[in-house]
């Protein structure tokens, strides 16, 4: 499988690391190029640096062949967005961290059904 992540967060590092030892092909977007620099030596994947939240951007990574789009940036807001983006060009499925519960509702409302509500 193809799986692309937006935000390097500690759940993207911990899960890319199950999914490259699976032998999946990761991919993980990444606005700020320090924290790439940091883990990029002790992840075996490809590194995108920008914001996934803009279309040029997020089409780089090929998105219609691409499996899943995991969207857990520290930011709801860009994570809706990215999902609403992924959606719209092709992620097979899209998976959303949302820490805001009131924004949970939102999210079904507008079809992204796969979320995932830190604790």
């Amino acid at each position: 499988m193809r799986i692309v992540f937006s935000g390097a967060t500690s759940l993207t590092i911990t899960t890319a690391r199950t999914l490259i030892k699976e032998g999946h092909d990761v991919i993980i977007i990444e606005a700020d190029k320090e924290k790439i620099d940091q883990i990029s030596d002790e992840l075996g994947c490809s590194f995108l640096h920008g914001d996934s939240a803009k279309p040029a951007r997020l089409s780089q990574v090929d998105p219609k062949n691409s499996d899943i789009l995991f969207c857990l940036t520290n930011s709801d807001q860009v994570n809706i967005i990215t999902s609403l983006l992924g959606r719209l060009m092709g992620f097979k499925r899209v998976i959303t961290s949302i820490k805001d519960t009131d924004l949970v509702q939102l999210c079904r409302e507008l079809g992204l059904e796969d979320t995932i509500i830190p604790v």
